[in-house]
């Protein structure tokens, strides 16, 4: 991969080819000049005629709208990008629940050191992205708790983040009791509290401005979806495992238009961004489907788990603005909303297999009666319902390029985290594209060739 995004990134460079362009009619750019329109901000863009590009990102959601803005940001007009999405990119901005949580407690230094950057860039947003715009990023705390079972693993974990020149501290049972009089600690054992760069922040606020910034920066997106790629036998090319002129490769995807219409777009390098529809994208590419470096699948997922609103209606509990973000062993979270007189939760789906909702139903209330008794006599109402793209391997995210497609790079399967570790996933990614290696943070290990060597990446944090 290293030889070859180099190579690719250069020669695009040095000839300028491959570059997004736009088709305006003679008429038409007689008709802008005299009206002035580019300066008037009323420009047309016309999508649908855009037939190549340089790097293709597919998913406009936080990971791959992140993508485009680091492609942008790092290589300017050296670059063209085009984000492609199902969705339209309004609604996609617009059904999405608020807020997004920001945690380190983890026991991977990758993603330790992800979070770390997304809280310097939830800080910094406004220089990084466009003017005026306002994430609300509370670091108002993160609560872990721990039952006796996991009691150890939250002792390791706190170490590391300590070595990582994160503060926390641990919290007695006794000690929960008297800051929290809330929580019900039956069956805890310990708990840990921090408070740097830890909190919440507005998710739909970080992916406008995603959108917005890479737009700006000459990103283009297109409404459709992806049907498929035109691979193609390389009779001259040599590959590890893969016998002699046996070898295919595309640079060409066929996707299906807001109008219906079918048109192809060619590509250099392609981004696999599309959250829980990335192993649709991976079978139309014969991953999973084939032999040898083909044969081992993407196991993305989709979870769904919904989000509740505890209407504190009776002021029966103590639950301040200053309250942390709650997490305990079973996946039941809670946070205070903001300025709002109620209490925002839910329970982490699991990995290993999915559940019918009512089921998850029955599993959220029992938690939340147990962990919340005083919560018992408050409104719970449905808020929405969150689909998260869950790797059923390992639970951790999915990142770089596939073995046997040099020029297709996945960064999928992030889960909860996918969110909250965007800022940093696309610096990663525009890291390999252009740098041919990262740069910054090593995220080697998240490589998909470990699902080939089975040697999982477990994230051993208490949920």
């Amino acid at each position: 991969m290293a030889s070859f995004s180099r190579t690719v990134f250069k020669t695009l460079k040095k000839n300028n080819i491959l570059q997004c362009r736009t088709y305006v009619n003679p008429f038409t750019r007689t008709w802008n000049i005299l009206t002035k329109e580019a300066k008037s901000g009323f420009k047309k863009n016309y999508d649908y005629e855009i037939e190549h590009t340089d790097i293709v990102v597919i998913g406009g959601g936080f990971i791959g709208s992140s993508v485009a803005y680091w492609l942008k940001t790092q290589a300017g007009e050296g670059l063209s990008v085009v984000v492609l999405d199902k969705d339209p990119i309004n609604k996609k901005t617009k059904k999405l629940y608020s807020h997004g949580v920001l945690g380190q407690h983890y026991s991977l230094l990758e993603n330790i050191y992800l979070s770390q950057y997304s809280g310097e860039f939830l800080r910094n947003a406004k220089e990084h992205l466009v003017e005026g715009i306002d994430i609300q990023f509370y670091p108002n705390g993160y609560l872990t708790l721990a039952s006796e079972k996991y009691a150890n693993k939250l002792e390791n974990n706190v170490l590391l983040l300590k070595e990582s020149g994160i503060n926390n501290k641990i919290l007695t049972v006794e000690e929960i009791q008297r800051a929290y009089p809330w929580i019900d600690t039956t069956g805890i054992k310990l708990g840990c509290v921090s408070t740097e760069s830890e909190g919440i922040f507005d998710a739909n606020a970080l992916l406008n401005g995603f959108i917005v910034k890479s737009k700006q920066l000459g990103a283009c997106y297109i409404q459709g979806e992806v049907v498929g790629f035109d691979i193609e036998r390389q009779h001259d090319a040599l590959m590890e495992g893969v016998p002699f002129g046996s070898h295919k490769k595309t640079n060409n995807l066929t996707y299906k238009a807001e109008d219906g219409q079918e048109r192809n777009l060619k590509f250099a390098i392609c981004i696999v961004a599309a959250g829980h529809e990335s192993n649709n994208i991976a079978r139309l590419l014969k991953i999973g489907l084939g032999d040898g470096l083909l044969q081992v699948g993407l196991p993305i997922e989709k979870r769904e788990y919904n989000v509740y609103s505890i209407e504190e209606t009776n002021n029966n509990v103590n639950s301040d603005l200053n309250s942390p973000y709650v997490m305990d062993t079973s996946g039941l979270w809670l946070i205070k909303n903001g300025l709002s007189n109620n209490v925002i939760c839910g329970q982490i789906p699991s990995f290993l297999k999915d559940i019918d909702m009512s089921a998850k139903e029955h599993m959220f209330q029992t938690s939340l009666a147990t962990r919340y008794p005083k919560f018992s006599n408050s409104e719970v109402k449905p808020l929405s319902t969150e689909i998260v793209d869950c790797n059923t391997y390992d639970d951790s995210g999915i990142l770089g390029a596939h073995v046997y497609h040099n020029n297709i790079i996945f960064a999928a399967g992030f889960g909860r985290q996918g969110v909250q570790h965007s800022p940093a996933i696309g610096r990663a990614v525009a890291e390999l594209v252009i740098e041919s290696q990262y740069t910054t943070i090593d995220l080697t290990r998240f490589g998909f060739d470990r699902l080939l060597m089975d040697q999982p990446l477990i994230e051993s944090n208490m949920y």
